[in-house]
């Protein structure tokens, strides 16, 4: 189960390295040498790159949160492990039928308790993880809109 575990670890260290401006630099540059009437290339290199950027953290926060579901759900499962093998062994020491009724009824209000808890704390994790990536973008484009003013100015 750790190999699991460190699958996920190391795809998670893998996707957040991923630097999109990276690649990029060669095309801006091409991008930056072309002559354009009425459009500053400057600026607009400029602009473009710090949307790579904020796109790029944008996927290092997204890759941060689906790699803590991954370890919050390999929690699950090495918690649901455990609770089962001790159901078992509980159930097994059960004496009468009535006593099987009643363990086999606490374990159900139990699992379906932490089914719900654990529900709730993965939706948390996705939420919040959602939340931090669309943040990044949310935060750059009212910078990239405003910057669209001094593309379309030519320096003199």
């Amino acid at each position: 189960m750790s190999d699991t575990f460190n699958v996920f670890g190391d795809w998670g260290k893998t996707m957040t390295s991923l630097d999109l401006t990276k690649g990029t630099e060669e095309l801006l540059g091409f991008v930056a040498g072309l002559q354009v009437p009425g459009v500053n290339m400057d600026a607009l290199v400029a602009s473009q790159r710090e949307n790579l950027q904020a796109l790029s953290a944008a996927n290092q926060a997204a890759v941060a949160g689906y790699q803590a579901v991954a370890e919050y759900q390999m929690k699950i499962l090495q918690e649901t492990m455990q609770r089962l093998t001790a159901a078992i062994a509980g159930l097994a020491a059960v004496k009468s039928p009535q006593e099987l009724v009643a363990a086999e009824t606490e374990l159900a209000r139990k699992s379906f308790e932490t089914a719900l808890r654990q529900m709730r704390e993965l939706a948390q994790i996705v939420t919040e993880a959602n939340q931090e990536a669309a943040e990044v973008i949310a935060r750059r484009i009212p910078e990239s809109l405003e910057e669209i003013k001094d593309v379309l100015k030519v320096p003199q």
